[in-house]
């Protein structure tokens, strides 16, 4: 099933970073859409949850150097 979800992310300075972190699409098989925003701190993401989990997306943010939570 596809899930849509955003999250608010800590640590992006500049349109590099947001760069970074749409490169997580091409790292994990599964996630479909990437748009992240260093101005408004976010990221949405679109992804199949049959074949990559939202922990796993937020593991790699992680591992990149940005903080990540759920969007409130």
């Amino acid at each position: 099933m596809i899930q849509k979800i955003t999250l608010k992310i800590e640590g992006m300075e500049c349109p590099n970073c947001s760069m970074i972190l749409e490169s997580v699409e091409d790292k994990l098989e599964g996630v479909l859409m990437i748009e992240a925003s260093y101005h408004k701190g976010q990221m949405k993401i679109e992804y199949d949850e049959k074949q990559v989990t939202l922990q796993q997306i937020k593991a790699e943010v992680q591992r990149l150097g940005y903080q990540v939570s759920d969007e409130g």
